[in-house]
Parts: C-alpha cells; sequence; structure tokens
C-alpha cells in the first residue's frame, strides 16, 4: 500500500511572539506542493517497525519521525502485528519544505488505512501535533491559515494551482537553528490580510508582492547563500521569490513559464532545482 507525503510552501510567515513554552507562536499562509515522497507500507508478523529509505535522513531509523509515528500506533492501538515503511524520497531533507513532517504525515494516514483504524483526518492531526508543528497542516494537506506553533489551521477554499520553481542549495538548515536566532524585537510584522485578500481573489500579481517571511533575516545571517541566492533571482526581475520556512529552499513564483524554465536551467548544476506546482 502506498501514500503519497507532499511538500509544503510557506507563502507568508510571521513571528508573532515567544511562548512560555519556548516555542514562538506564528502566523502562516502554507501551501501544499505537488512535489512529494511516496511511502509504501506492508504488514509484518512480528510486532515491529522496520524504515527503509533511498536516501539518508537520520543517523540511525530509529531517530526518524516516520519510525517513532509508527511505534506509538502500534503501541496506542494494541497492534500485534509489525510494519515495513519504505520511503522513496524526493523532497530535500532539512529544506524548509516540511519532507519530514509530510512523511511523518502519510505514515498516520498510511497506517490508519492499512489496520483499518477508522480515525479522522482530525484525529491524526491530533496525534500529529505532538510529534510535530507541521503534521497537521500535512495530515490535510490544504491551502490554509495556520497559527500557533502552527496547528491551529483555518483552510482557504481555494485551489492556486500556480507553477513554483523550488531552487534549494546544498546545506541543511535545522528549524531549531534558526528559531534560536530570532529576536522578537528585530522582527518586521506584516499584516496576513493583503495575501489572503490576493488569494480570496486568485490575484496573483499581488500575492507575488506580498510573500512575506520573518525568518529571513535570521537565516540569511547564519547562511550567506540563502541571502545570496534569493539576491540573485530576484535579480532576474521574477515577479516573486521568498525564502520557505527556516530555508534554505528559496521559491519562484512567475506567470511565465519559460522564465521558470530558465532559471531551473540556471541554477540546476549547483543546487536541487525542481519545477512544481501549488496543488
Amino acid at each position: 500500500m502506498k501514500e503519497k507525503a507532499h511538500a509544503k510552501i510557506n507563502l507568508f510567515l510571521d513571528v508573532v511572539g515567544k511562548r512560555l513554552d519556548n516555542f514562538h507562536n506564528l502566523e502562516m499562509i502554507m501551501a501544499p506542493l505537488a512535489l512529494h515522497d511516496v511511502l509504501t507500507f506492508q504488514i509484518l508478523p512480528e510486532n515491529k517497525v522496520e524504515v527503509e529509505s533511498n536516501k539518508r535522513i537520520t543517523e540511525t531509523p530509529e531517530e526518524n519521525l516516520v519510525y517513532k509515528v509508527a511505534e506509538y500506533m502500534l503501541k496506542t492501538y494494541g497492534i500485534k502485528q509489525g510494519v515495513k515503511i519504505t520511503i522513496d524520497k524526493k523532497i530535500p531533507i532539512a529544506a524548509g519544505l516540511a519532507g519530514g513532517s509530510a512523511d511523518a504525515a502519510a505514515t498516520l494516514r498510511g497506517l490508519n488505512r492499512l489496520f483499518k483504524l477508522k480515525l479522522s483526518d482530525d484525529i491524526l492531526a491530533e496525534i500529529g501535533e505532538t510529534f510535530g508543528a507541521d503534521i497537521p497542516f500535512c495530515i490535510h494537506n490544504k491551502l490554509c491559515i495556520a497559527r500557533g506553533k502552527g496547528e491551529e489551521l483555518v483552510f482557504l477554499n481555494k485551489k492556486l494551482k500556480i507553477p513554483v520553481l523550488l531552487v534549494t542549495p546544498d546545506i541543511e538548515v535545522r528549524t531549531r537553528d534558526v528559531f534560536a536566532l530570532v529576536n522578537i524585537d528585530e522582527v518586521e510584522h506584516k499584516k496576513i490580510t493583503t495575501i489572503s485578500n490576493a488569494i480570496y481573489n486568485c490575484n496573483i500579481d499581488l500575492l507575488c508582492q506580498s510573500l512575506y517571511n520573518a525568518l529571513e533575516p535570521f537565516t540569511f545571517q547564519k547562511f550567506d547563500i540563502v541571502k545570496t541566492l534569493k539576491k540573485d533571482i530576484l535579480a532576474e526581475a521574477v515577479d516573486g521569490a521568498l525564502m520557505s520556512g527556516t530555508g534554505p529552499t528559496v521559491f519562484v513564483i512567475d506567470k511565465r513559464k519559460d522564465k521558470l524554465e530558465q532559471l531551473r536551467k540556471k541554477y540546476e548544476n549547483d543546487h536541487f532545482v525542481c519545477l512544481t506546482k501549488i496543488t
């Protein structure tokens, strides 16, 4: 049995404040992409979890969120059999595209189907939240406004279906490392209303003008390659470009598909590039 794990980008990300639990309150617009990993599930007679991947994701399989989620589900729901999960990894690792969260969400959905647990997506999202703030979004995989740590979702009943070019430098950026640099007093807050209105009115020009990520200065501070990459892309006079999440991926939106193809060819030798679309 197979399950797709879709990547995401942040069209808007503001850091609203610091929480008592040392996390940050965020306000975001998250969009699912066509780019995805594929997870294959196979029932094992013995009560154990096996995880294999075509790419090394963590030092050991047991550190992978997929393993932790699967182990939790077997134990919590009294499942006597085991499961082997094979990950065909297409989403870059630690790239600001929620690849790990997407895989964990796909694991929850997959085990729910495999063992006929009949859990709703809302229940799966509640379980997922305990493992990672992006997992609830990845369970539902719908364009939405996300608040709190990212678990409070308000779905936007729109399908943008616009092409997006992803350009990812060959570095891994850990979310916790970027948030450790965040100084709330230095954040230039912006209102989410402009870009949400652009989405509702399908105004792609306004959407591109309203792209915002409050984390960019902090990632740029630690990773100059990301700052330079975005500067170089904007110099190409594209409609819009923004770092996704904590980076290092910079995504490009442009109505001219030939422009995106030109940029894909420009960066493909030095970076991971993928021409995909918002679904």
